[in-house]
């Protein structure tokens, strides 16, 4: 007598999560108090706190995430998160960013020969640059350098007025905290310091989930220092400035305010959330069964933007890597064979890239193939998700 079973499986859309991966740099850089200078000194504005500097904040922005990519020159997608961020050359602070807090004049002697040597008076030219503290990425965007902040959060930053301080030390004007008399003590507002901006900054994801939801974490990425120096002899100076300092010694520290950004789903699909696959009542001596069911996606694209479409579920010790279908409470154990076919492509797998404008069909094929199975009904879980790679 023949047995028989039902068989179906379950395909559950759903969103993603991305883990980050928080970089950062350490340094010690030897500071002190200077005292009052008597010789050769080269000393550097320092933020009087940990806090003091420029906030970029998403969420005084009411950042959103653009809908139409912005193309790197290696040809990767990126998407920019909100507009671009401008530290301005003037008092106003707007946009989401922020000028907080006080530099000290003398919060660092880079150099102090401590002697009576001839030296020339303090100028308002004085010495300019910015450190980036995250890895250069090797592409650009719109012609800019990008520095990853995070597994998913990239960052470009122009700095035009000044654009040869974010490569080393420059001299140029800028004056403040450049008199003897503000040295024992003295301070100056953060937002005094102006002659180097503005500098614009733009943040962007390459990833963006399904379900709207993005996670943009706090980076320190970069700081400013203006320097000053009495030497006669400028070269001697940029031989004596330092060639990395640590966020915690620089005039104006540059830091992220991370977000949780909730964008309109931009992709809703035809099956309400799960796609049941049923295979019916087949003959466990000897079955084959092959059924194809559709996705429809219907996006709110402009252009045909890439999707990254993937099968997840858990596979055992089955040599062809099948989704295993089990009988509740037992071993039982029988497997379909399930991949994803582009509807217009052709395209065949578990895992692809496909371009996706208004309407993308994307269909889930189970194949279930064997002889001599135990009776009963089976079931599996398979996952799949769909996100901008």
């Amino acid at each position: 007598m023949s047995k028989y079973y039902s068989l179906f499986g379950k395909i559950k859309k759903l969103g993603i999560n991305l883990p980050l991966i928080i970089i950062g740099a350490i340094s010690l850089i030897n500071s002190a108090q200077a005292a009052r200078p008597s010789g050769p000194l080269i000393y550097a504005a320092k933020a009087v706190s940990s806090t003091d500097g420029y906030l970029i904040d998403l969420s005084k922005q009411k950042a959103t995430i653009s809908k139409n990519p912005t193309v790197a020159s290696d040809g990767t997608f990126f998407y920019q998160v909100g507009t671009t961020f401008e530290i301005k050359n003037t008092s106003s602070t707007k946009g989401g960013v922020e000028r907080i807090g006080n530099a000290y004049c003398n919060g660092g002697a880079i150099f102090n020969s401590g002697s009576g040597a001839q030296t020339s008076s303090y100028t308002s030219n004085s010495y300019h640059r910015v450190f980036m503290y995250m890895p250069v990425m090797p592409y650009t965007i719109n012609g800019r350098k990008v520095y990853q902040l995070s597994y998913n959060t990239f960052l470009t930053i122009d700095l035009s007025k000044l654009p040869g301080m974010g490569l080393g030390w420059i001299r140029a004007y800028g004056p403040y905290c450049n008199e003897a008399s503000r040295f024992d003590g003295g301070t100056r507002k953060m937002s005094d310091f102006y002659a180097h901006l503005p500098i614009e900054i733009n943040i962007y994801i390459k990833k963006k989930n399904i379900d709207g939801v993005t996670v943009i974490p706090s980076t320190d990425f970069a700081g400013y220092t203006r320097a000053f120096s009495n030497f006669r002899n400028e070269s001697e100076v940029f031989s004596k400035l330092p060639g990395f300092m640590a966020i915690q010694d620089v005039t104006a520290p540059m830091r992220l305010k991370g977000a949780t950004i909730i964008s309109p789903a931009e992709c809703r699909t035809d099956i309400g959330g799960s796609l049941i696959i049923n295979h019916g009542v087949l003959n466990a001596e000897k079955y084959e069964s092959r059924i194809v069911k559709p996705i429809n996606f219907s996006c709110d694209h402009a252009i045909p933007t890439p999707v990254e479409f993937e099968l997840l579920y858990t596979k055992d010790n089955d040599s062809q890597q099948r989704l295993p279908l089990k009988v509740d409470g037992t071993n039982k154990t029988i497997y379909s064979k399930i991949q994803m076919i582009d509807a217009e492509s052709g395209n065949k797998g578990q895992h692809f890239i496909s371009k996706v404008g208004q309407y993308k069909q994307i269909q889930i094929e189970s194949i279930l193939k064997g002889e001599n199975a135990d009776g009963g009904n089976y079931s599996g879980t398979a996952v799949l998700i769909a996100a901008y790679p």
